[in-house]
């Protein structure tokens, strides 16, 4: 997606981590003029050379006024928010009291009724939400090998079976990363996240509970009903690390739907960490794949 006219103004609502930057620059080479809003986790990040600030939650209203006065039209939400906004325990500005009855309504319920919350909120300030693929079409993942080596025979099923229970997971709005291996799921993202949900995988392999013969995979899937302008699955070298100290052996991803973030550097590090990383089709994890791997017993595979 280009500039409507030269140096058009593009919100960037950006949370924390590598992708808003990421964002940003792209859309600064595609012609937009970026105007930075702060928000959460990214608040201590450097944003010099951008125009914008960061806003508290206490202070969502400021930041509306802030865009528009920016003459901005279309906004892009990205990176990482890791807690939600109470706006019941906070001293809001006195632009965000107006905004707090729609707040109030937006925070509730699992985080992709939140995020299709926010984009009606968005809509109603007059701005447009857009998609971080509408400005960064390059960070989609690919379908197939994307770093590292091939998957063996069994990473392939526990792939298989990964992705049919994150596509279930998602669909009730829980998470979207599954740990498995060939013979079981093993661990599924809720509120903690990817990283909290690896590091509860990786005390499981120290207290034994996870077989020595079972090859353990990580899958992030989009959500079924997901909003895709917000918060796709995203993998980069953090999550590679993270991997590789829960004994992590593929990571799968949903190929077209999901983010891969730094690339080049995270084919740096899956080749380092013997992890295989793959895009997966529509069709990978369908029920009749993985069908059969449901019939073993819960403790089967243990030593």
């Amino acid at each position: 997606m280009d500039p409507r006219f030269p140096g058009e103004p593009l919100g960037l609502i950006a949370g924390g981590g590598r992708l808003p930057r990421i964002v940003a620059e792209a859309a600064r080479a595609r012609g937009f003029t970026p105007i930075v809003v702060r928000i959460a986790d990214a608040e201590s990040d450097d944003w010099d050379g951008f125009d914008g600030g960061y806003f508290s939650w206490g202070r969502t209203g400021d930041a509306i006024r802030f865009l528009k006065r920016k003459a901005v039209a279309r906004v892009v939400t990205c990176g990482t928010v890791s807690r939600r906004p109470d706006f019941r325990s906070m001293l809001p500005s006195f632009a965000t009291l107006f905004l707090l009855p729609t707040a109030f309504r937006i925070v509730r319920g699992g985080d992709d009724r939140l995020l299709r919350n926010v984009a009606v909120f968005l809509k109603a300030q007059g701005l447009e939400p857009l998609a971080v693929q509408d400005v960064a079409p390059k960070l989609l993942a690919p379908t197939g090998p994307i770093a590292g080596r091939r998957p063996d025979a069994a990473e392939e099923r526990a792939l298989h079976l990964a992705l049919n229970a994150a596509r279930t997971l998602g669909s009730l709005d829980v998470g979207q990363a599954v740990v498995a291996s060939q013979e079981r799921v093993i661990a599924l993202e809720a509120a903690e996240g990817t990283r909290e949900m690896l590091l509860r995988v990786a005390e499981l392999k120290t207290r034994g509970r996870i077989g020595r013969g079972e090859r353990l995979v990580l899958v992030k899937a989009v959500k079924p009903q997901q909003d895709e302008r917000f918060d796709l699955p995203s993998i980069g070298v953090s999550t590679i690390r993270e991997a590789e100290g829960a004994g992590i052996g593929a990571i799968g991803v949903t190929a077209e739907k999901s983010l891969i973030i730094d690339c080049e550097a995270l084919v740096t590090a899956a080749g380092e960490a013997g992890i295989a990383v793959v895009g997966l089709a529509a069709g990978d994890g369908d029920p009749a794949a993985a069908a059969p791997h449901h019939h073993n017993a819960p403790g089967e595979g243990q030593p």
